[in-house]
């Protein structure tokens, strides 16, 4: 599977595979261990808007700090604050120390994004980029679902301890922390790709390209938004499902979405990149779009699984299809970009995804259809030319 890359890029790879195995300890519990401390659903909007609006400023920054220290040195200081604000999560002192948490949390995602795609990027090459990024997206995502599995028995078994139930979400959330003790050591064995232009030439057609990457991506980020942060909950109040039971759902999900994803570069290399992300995120959106009328929680955990498999499965290829219109020293500052209007936008919709569920809970399916919809033909409106 790793076979022909070079010795950095597999470390890269299976650094990431494994780290994704402990964030879900974190963001798939989160809900429930911010609603056992006493918070609602509105005070989580603001927590998840801060370390949302976080990473979007940090996206902005990724290119330049990277510029300036290498995208090594960036990862690691990214791990190491991450580190930080997860230490302060699990502390939980006061409401000013949990939203210090999600502010250095915010940090990590913000740096360490841009700068994973453009390191692994110059570690493969151009001609296995697609191959490259989804088999790291199919790895991560397969010890992502192990997470998730883990992650939704875990707090059941430690109160069966005689654990608390807020020292048990407490210690599941801590296991996150092994994400950095995989990941930082992993950053020290491998070598940093020099940039040999540590200025980047601005003009007229580089911000072009970089806004129409960035558009769609932000109106997929509100759409998310709205919904995505809280659909374990969802489950809970529309179904009266358990945490054990959600977790079965997020599991096949993610496993199916890792082992769907190995296959996808034949797919792209059939039909193209564009009509690929097109056609998965045109169905996503019609599934959202009919998924409040759904009655039955087996049904409605088809059918979310289903969307999932479809809207996630394309990123890697997305951010493949992107890089390859820019240079070595301009690809982290261009998916930072990207990525900041993507979730700025979804910082705003976890605000008004609080509001709307509060409401109603058919009112965010219809918006994140819509703004999908909306999404998907500005994409491909943009980029059919270069579909070959």
């Amino acid at each position: 599977m790793l076979s022909g890359y070079g010795r950095d890029a597999k470390v890269l790879i299976a650094a990431n595979a494994a780290g994704q195995l402990f964030l879900q300890f974190s963001v798939f519990v989160m809900p429930f261990y911010l609603r056992i401390l006493g918070y609602n659903m509105g005070a989580m909007g603001t927590f998840f808007s801060v370390q949302t609006f976080t990473g979007g400023l940090f996206f902005l920054l990724a290119g330049p700090i990277s510029l300036k220290m290498g995208y090594r040195k960036t990862l690691m200081m990214s791990a190491l604050l991450g580190l930080a604000g997860r230490l302060l999560q699990v502390a939980a002192l006061n409401d000013y120390v949990l939203a210090l948490g999600f502010f250095l949390v915010g940090v990590n995602m913000g740096l360490r994004q841009p700068n994973f795609t453009a390191l692994l990027s110059e570690e493969v090459g151009e001609e296995r980029r697609h191959h490259a990024f989804s088999i790291s997206f199919g790895l991560g995502t397969i010890f992502n679902a192990a997470g998730v599995l883990v992650a939704g028995f875990a707090p059941n078994f430690f109160v069966g301890l005689g654990l608390s139930g807020g020292m048990a979400y407490r210690l599941v959330i801590s296991l996150a922390l092994l994400q950095f003790a995989i990941v930082i050591p992993a950053l020290l064995m491998i070598s940093d790709v020099p940039v040999r232009n540590p200025r980047i030439n601005w003009n007229h057609e580089l911000v072009i390209k970089i806004l129409k990457f960035s558009l769609p991506s932000a109106l997929i980020g509100f759409g998310a938004g709205i919904t995505i942060p809280y659909m374990s909950l969802y489950f809970n109040m529309r179904f009266g499902q358990t945490l054990t039971a959600i977790s079965g759902i997020f599991f096949f999900q993610q496993l199916a979405m890792g082992l769907g994803s190995f296959g996808l570069p034949k797919l792209v290399q059939r039909i193209g990149p564009v009509k690929v992300i097109t056609s998965f995120q045109s169905t996503a959106a019609f599934l959202f779009a009919i998924f409040p009328s759904v009655g039955t929680f087996l049904l409605a955990a088809l059918l979310y699984v289903l969307r999932s498999i479809l809207m996630n499965i394309v990123w890697p290829i997305n951010d493949s299809f992107m890089v390859g219109f820019f240079s070595t020293e301009e690809k982290a500052t261009a998916a930072g970009i990207r990525r900041a209007f993507s979730t700025f936008m979804r910082g705003g919709g976890n605000c008004v995804g609080g509001l709307l569920f509060g409401t109603s809970l058919s009112y965010p399916f219809y918006a994140t259809a819509a703004l999908y919809v909306m999404a998907t033909a500005i994409f491909y409106a943009f980029f059919m030319k270069h579909n070959k």
